[in-house]
């Protein structure tokens, strides 16, 4: 019974965990090299407030869903068929975090903190 279950879960979500990839986008533009401070720090206001506050590190939930799948049996395919339906979601939140830590580099780079230009 547990390998029809299993077998019938793996048929309906077969491809669910390997969806392709969509291409890199990149984290810098054109116009960055001529972003001044207050451009600099507005744009990451609102790349913040489109992700609902500031990012930080996210290796941790990956290592707690990963150990979720291994102790929850069929919890890796439930896993994989949510993150298939939320990767469009996660990919321009991944590009939205990548674009923030970037403008924070730059901001630093150009020692805003300290009056820079």
């Amino acid at each position: 019974m547990k390998v029809h279950v299993l077998l019938a879960a793996v048929m309906i979500c077969g491809g669910c965990a390997t969806q392709p990839s969509g291409d890199a986008v990149p984290v810098n533009r054109a116009g960055d090299a001529n972003l001044t401070c207050r451009q600099i720090a507005d744009e990451a206001a609102t790349l913040s407030e489109r992700m609902g506050g500031t990012p930080t590190g996210g290796a941790l939930g990956g290592v707690a869903r990963a150990g979720a799948a291994a102790l929850i049996p069929g919890a890796g395919l439930v896993m994989a068929g949510v993150d298939a339906l939320k990767g469009p979601e996660r990919a321009r939140r991944e590009a939205d975090e990548n674009r923030w830590h970037y403008l924070n580099g730059l901001y630093t780079a150009r020692n805003c903190l300290q009056g820079g230009r």
